[in-house]
């Protein structure tokens, strides 16, 4: 049997919490080795109704037919101590002992992007969230968040109605869709990210549940974006983790008179970067993981971003004097994917980042020469 069979089996042991898990680990080096201590060992480190517990599971249960089952499912279980554990997630204090997949987790070095903010959104929230979570899928960064009602949501979908990838940390079972309304999106997750828990399958949604998530959802980020949030708010409490593991914080400012930008503009003030666009993220994703000095000869980082039409020596993008006019001519009244836009434009001779495309996109819609519906643009037939 594997160190994974035997630590999902260490780790769905009734009344043996992560806490308790970490010390059996610790003094007997590896879940396998905690499976085999005499009872006089284990009894000094667990209480009486913890010990029961772990006799009975070492005599009742099939360890290894347990994780097939699991992995029939379509659910992976990681340890801490795998290989294949997200080295973002493991240097964080506090670390999940393992997490649960469905899907995929995000690639190690592909940059990655934690959209977070308020449930009871506005409308210049969700239309925040669509175009900054667009524009940075587009140019090949994750975007990690919860899957909550709001602008966790609408920024999921976003990445993914314009070809990007994302991931969801749940605060519940990795097969239990929380909230019901974003069943759909908690469906088509996993063929473009995954969904990621260190509850094991079956919990449900829990309010204790939830904060002890969000330290996950900044462990995988390399960067937090706050798009709208109350003074007093749940998501402040992921910022708060994002401080402690070393990330960047950014945040979209707001009207200082909006209840939901008061969370936003305080962050700022405290010293938080001001999100005035994507481009201002990716800068600062370059400033952390570098993707622009790894691309290969095709012209692609190792996220798929496109770095054709720039600079060759700072990979900076090119100026061009009328882009927004040859963006605005390869609009049509179809609806349209960033992408596919690109390749358009590309057959036009008109190369240019999808970061920048972006951009303009969003420019035109803002001048009301282009419409947007999720991540699909066209031309406005009113002007």
């Amino acid at each position: 049997m594997t160190e994974r069979e035997f630590s999902y089996w260490l780790c769905n042991i009734e009344g043996i919490g992560r806490l308790t898990v970490a010390r059996l680990i610790k003094k007997a080096g590896c879940a396998q080795a905690v499976y085999e201590m005499r009872e006089q060992e284990l009894a000094g480190l667990l209480s009486a109704s913890q010990l029961k517990n772990f006799q009975h599971a070492r005599k009742e249960k099939n360890i290894k037919q347990e994780y097939e089952k699991l992995l029939k499912r379509g659910i992976r279980f990681l340890p801490v101590s795998d290989p294949e554990y997200p080295t973002r997630l493991q240097e964080i204090p506090d670390a999940p002992q393992g997490v649960y997949i469905r899907g995929e987790l995000p690639e190690e070095g592909t940059p990655s992007v934690a959209v977070i903010g308020a449930r009871m959104c506005s409308e210049y929230g969700k239309q925040a969230a669509r175009y900054f979570s667009s524009a940075l899928a587009a140019a090949g960064v994750q975007v990690v968040s919860g899957l909550a009602r709001g602008i966790d949501g609408i920024s999921q979908e976003a990445a993914l109605d314009c070809g990007g990838r994302t991931y969801a940390v749940l605060g519940c079972g990795v097969d239990v869709c929380y909230p019901a309304e974003n069943g759909r999106l908690f469906d088509r997750i996993p063929a473009r990210g995954g969904i990621v828990s260190e509850y094991p399958p079956g919990t449900l949604p829990q309010a204790r549940l939830f904060p002890p998530r969000n330290r996950i959802i900044s462990g995988l980020s390399d960067l937090i974006l706050v798009v709208e949030a109350r003074e007093k708010s749940g998501t402040l409490i992921t910022v708060d983790m994002a401080l402690e593991q070393g990330r960047e914080v950014y945040a979209i400012p707001g009207r200082v008179t909006d209840a939901l930008s008061s969370g936003c503009n305080t962050l700022i003030r405290q010293g938080a970067g001001v999100a005035v666009s994507p481009s201002v993220l990716l800068e600062e994703l370059g400033k952390i993981s570098r993707p622009w000095e790894m691309a290969d000869s095709s012209g692609k980082g190792p996220a798929g971003t496109n770095l054709e039409g720039m600079d060759t020596q700072e990979r900076r993008p090119v100026k061009e004097r009328t882009l927004k006019q040859q963006v605005a001519a390869c609009l049509d009244f179809t609806p349209q994917t960033p992408g596919q836009l690109y390749e358009k434009m590309r057959k036009n001779g008109c190369v240019i980042p999808l970061p920048a495309l972006m951009q303009q996109l969003l420019e035109l819609h803002m001048e009301g020469a282009a419409g947007q519906e999720g991540g699909y643009f066209f031309r406005n037939g009113k002007n």
